[in-house]
């Protein structure tokens, strides 16, 4: 019994240290995008005709 739960343990600890991994990472960019709101620069024509293939 005791290595059954030994083997489902090593199969799910892969996932649950990337879901850790994941969810830290993300958390830093979640608090800058709402801090500082973004500035989206005026979109320019192209400088040059583009085929339209």
């Amino acid at each position: 019994m005791l290595k059954n739960v030994f083997i489902v343990f090593m199969i799910l600890l892969p996932s649950a240290v990337y879901i850790y991994l994941a969810s830290k990472d993300a958390e830093p960019a979640q608090e800058y995008s709402s801090a500082a709101p973004k500035q989206v620069p005026a979109q320019q024509p192209p400088k040059y005709q583009t085929p339209d293939h």
